[in-house]
């Protein structure tokens, strides 16, 4: 009985052992097969040489090449495939072809498109951001004319209630065309359509697009000016010319028809003040002292009767300041048609008048004595 046992048990293990076999002997050529496969040559077709985005395929283009099965990742093209389509991307010399690389036809032409006028100025093309200008006009075409000017608080609050005074920075500035993310444009706003996906679904929509910046033609000695204006507080505005114009008219016309007179008129100085120190030492007392202070008035009149330099006013308004720059303070403001004796020219953009006063050169501009005098009627 023990040894039937024993023979069952061999037999069993036997039989595992030729199904292991078995197992063993089917992957094995499996294996072989794979083999044999991976490393069967098949004709792909590359391309013959360099050839540009957009080209039409032709026969010429096409050039076979034997790879092994295992180094072909996509699906290989046949002729049919590839001839009369069109390249999507630049395809370099030996490429494989795809079909992500290829189209049937090209995409239509836009018809579109802007055409922008070729620049044509007379003093400097400069780009400014919209974002600059407390108030910018969407409606400007290339051609039209701005004026640029700053608003800012007053010394004193005028008979109307305001509280702000104007300064002009440039005037007459030629818009030349826009700027819409790095692209020249001659329209500030334009339709265009998005594709995006919202909760899972994608939604095409239009949207308006705002130029992000306006190239002017402009002088060079405002750029400066228009740079250290906008950085003492973001205060630029822009007018357009002929709407300023019209509106002007308008407002005349409905309120009086007779206009404000700006006869010709001679500046006076008006004189400063200037706070003056003095310490006097006592000889019988080696520590005693006392410092006495006076307000004297300086008078300028003579200095400035005498000069030989005249300014004439050109603004309706001749805002001047306590120093060159329009950060300073406004000590007087005087008009059109004033006659201003000055001293010398500070710089590129401001007069120094005979009081110690600074005058915008946009505001005035210069005579001689005997133009003076004769405006003046002496």
């Amino acid at each position: 009985m023990k040894l039937n046992k024993e023979i069952a048990i061999i037999l069993v293990l036997s039989s595992l052992l030729l199904s292991a076999l078995g197992v063993a002997f089917y992957f094995y050529n499996q294996g072989e097969a794979a083999l044999i496969s991976n490393n069967k040559l098949k004709v792909v077709y590359v391309a013959a040489k360099n050839i540009p985005k957009h080209t039409k395929i032709t026969k010429k283009d096409l050039k076979p090449r034997n790879i092994a099965q295992k180094f072909i990742i996509n699906k290989a093209l046949l002729p049919n495939d590839i001839i009369g389509k069109y390249t999507i991307e630049k395809i370099y010399k030996n490429d494989t072809y795809t079909k992500e690389k290829l189209i049937k036809s090209l995409p239509k032409k836009q018809t579109n498109i802007v055409k922008v006028k070729k620049d044509t100025y007379k003093y400097t093309s400069y780009n400014m951001e919209f974002r600059m200008f407390r108030n910018p006009n969407y409606s400007l075409k290339p051609g039209d004319t701005i004026d640029i000017i700053s608003v800012y608080k007053s010394m004193k609050p005028k008979a109307n209630g305001s509280s702000n005074e104007v300064q002009y920075i440039a005037k007459s500035n030629k818009v030349l065309a826009f700027m819409s993310n790095g692209i020249k444009t001659d329209q500030t706003m334009k339709k265009v359509k998005r594709t995006r996906v919202v909760k899972k679904k994608t939604i095409t929509d239009e949207i308006t697009l705002k130029a992000n910046e306006i190239i002017l033609d402009i002088r060079k000695k405002d750029i400066l000016r228009l740079i250290d204006d906008y950085n003492r507080g973001s205060q630029l505005w822009m007018v357009q010319t002929k709407h300023s114009i019209e509106k002007k008219k308008n407002i005349v016309s409905v309120k009086s028809n007779v206009k404000r007179s700006y006869p010709y008129k001679l500046y006076k100085s008006r004189g400063s003040n200037e706070n003056l120190q003095a310490t006097i030492h006592y000889a019988d007392q080696e520590n005693a002292s006392v410092t006495k202070s006076k307000l004297i008035k300086l008078d300028y009149s003579n200095k400035c009767l005498n000069s030989d330099l005249y300014l004439m006013g050109i603004s309706n308004k001749i805002h001047l300041r306590t120093g060159p720059s329009n950060g300073h303070k406004i000590a007087r403001i005087v008009y059109r048609n004033y006659i201003i004796p000055y001293t010398n020219s500070v710089d590129s953009s401001w007069y120094r008048t005979c009081d110690g006063y600074y005058i915008h050169k946009l505001e005035a501009k210069e005579l001689t004595k005997k133009q003076a005098m004769m405006r003046l009627g002496k």
